[in-house]
């Protein structure tokens, strides 16, 4: 095999220019390949950044469910009268039969389904069972985090400058869910909320409130003896303080929190989706979990509450109960048919996007392999002397069929290689100077190189299978 690359390179070198100009045919093929990677791949990226982006993808979980059940989150009918939620005629709707619509059947399965009209109480507070439950078993989930929140007394003996601060625990994925950013110092780190160590967080506003025309960086809250320093303040329209003269609102590492509290429950759970258009999904798949581990039969309304940031954004209060229950008992179908449509109506344009682009690289692709066996077919005529003077001192046809093959191969691999700098160089220029969205990988090496092998084997064989197969007489006899 050395021999014959060592032979292709002589060749190559002997036929320069010629060389040379199909090199670039082949580089401009791989540079396409490589460009409409990374252009696809960035299209990608900045289309799934846009979908998590244009909606509402925040999930709450509460313990107690202090809806009526007539006006049941999940749309289960219950006492209060009304249309059933979501429930249509048997005629089905426009053309579709009702065995053929998806949303038809399932509208007629929760008619059917048991009625739940039982309540547990009191109902259970959230704990870690249910945290490791929807860590473990809910997918397309981004980040998961639970909180608790309490009024605590401050030591009266350690000069803390308030009586009462309300104290929010936290974990560390929370601050990138809730859009924190901070205005002096720094976030709790993920070291410290592991290490349950003694800081704290507060808004702009309570610093100022606690110690005016001071540096918070440098104050501290006394609580239970432990000192809480104070490590970042944040934008006041980012934290939930609603009177931070009277009750400051600070915030700790939630296994310090919990310690302070002394509690093991939680107040809430948090979890941001993958994006919008999974929403509901992730919602339902975490309702039926907390379901399973809390062992709720078929009849029991749920203890607990899932909402989304769609259904908590519409309020009941004030309105007659069986508008409130067909309005909620249908945002969640209504979330998955208009937000899933959009995210899929996105992918589609992206991946059509890409399509066209793959379509032109494959054009460019088939232009160098054509250039490839131009070149290969001629170097087998040039040369038919020497390749029936190598048969008649024992070449076999395998030999030169190898021969011809390392020679294309070696020909569509420095084209490859011209090809991928060509690409990278076009991706800089796409990103630098045009401002498009473009991703690099490590991806972008093996499809080059891959492309470059299949396009110098598949169009490197006809001319080597002739040069095999050439008569050697004949080709002794060749001027």
């Amino acid at each position: 095999m050395s021999i014959n690359l060592a032979l292709a390179l002589k060749m190559l070198q002997k036929n320069g220019l010629r060389a040379f100009l199909t090199l670039i045919g082949m580089g401009v093929g791989v540079a396409m390949v490589v460009f409409v990677h990374g252009l696809g791949l960035g299209a990608q990226q900045q289309i799934e950044s846009q979908i998590e982006a244009s909606g509402p993808t925040l999930v709450k979980v509460k313990a107690g469910n202090f809806q009526p059940p007539a006006i049941a989150a999940a749309g289960d009918s219950g006492m209060g009268g009304g249309l059933g939620a979501g429930v249509v005629g048997e005629e089905g709707y426009g053309d579709a039969s009702f065995e053929q619509n998806a949303a038809m059947m399932a509208a007629r399965q929760r008619a059917l389904a048991p009625k739940r009209s039982k309540v547990r109480s009191p109902a259970p507070p959230l704990g870690s069972a249910e945290l490791d439950a929807i860590k473990k078993s809910v997918r397309n989930v981004r980040s998961l985090s639970a909180l608790v929140s309490a009024n605590l007394t401050l030591d009266q003996d350690a000069g803390n400058p308030v009586r009462i601060a309300r104290i929010r625990g936290f974990q560390a994925s929370w601050p990138s869910m809730d859009g924190w950013t901070v205005n002096r110092g720094r976030l709790i780190t993920a070291q410290e909320h592991r290490d349950s160590s003694p800081v704290l967080v507060l808004s702009e506003s309570v610093a100022a409130a606690l110690w005016p025309g001071e540096d918070p960086l440098t104050k501290s809250l006394q609580v239970k003896n432990v000192n809480y320093s104070v490590v970042g303040t944040l934008a006041d329209d980012q934290a939930r303080s609603r009177s931070p003269v009277i009750v400051p609102e600070v915030f700790m590492p939630l296994e310090a929190a919990t310690s302070v509290i002394d509690t093991n429950e939680y107040e809430e759970i948090a979890l941001r989706s993958a994006n919008v258009g999974v929403t509901s999904e992730v919602a339902e798949s975490v309702r039926e979990i907390l379901r399973e581990v809390r062992s709720l039969p078929d009849d029991t309304i749920d203890d607990f509450r899932v909402t989304t940031q769609s259904l908590s954004a519409m309020p009941a209060l004030g309105s007659d109960p069986r508008l409130a229950r067909a309005v909620y008992g249908n945002v969640s179908q209504l979330e998955e048919a208009a937000f899933t449509e959009m995210a899929n109506s996105l992918r589609q344009a992206a991946r059509t996007f890409t399509y066209l682009l793959s379509s032109a690289a494959a054009v460019c692709l088939l232009v160098g392999g054509i250039g490839i066996m131009n070149i290969m077919l001629v170097s087998v005529s040039s040369r038919t002397r020497e390749i029936g003077l190598r048969m008649a001192l024992g070449a076999t046809v395998r030999d030169v069929l190898t021969q011809f093959l390392v020679e294309s191969l070696t020909l569509a691999m420095l084209g490859g290689f011209l090809g991928l700098a060509v690409g990278f160089l076009a991706l800089y220029v796409a990103d630098g100077w045009l401002g498009w969205a473009i991703a690099f990988s490590p991806a972008m090496f093996f499809i080059a190189a891959l492309s470059s092998a299949i396009v110098g084997s598949v169009f490197g064989f006809v001319p080597a299978r002739r040069a095999a197969l050439l008569d050697p007489v004949l080709s002794l006899r060749s001027e």
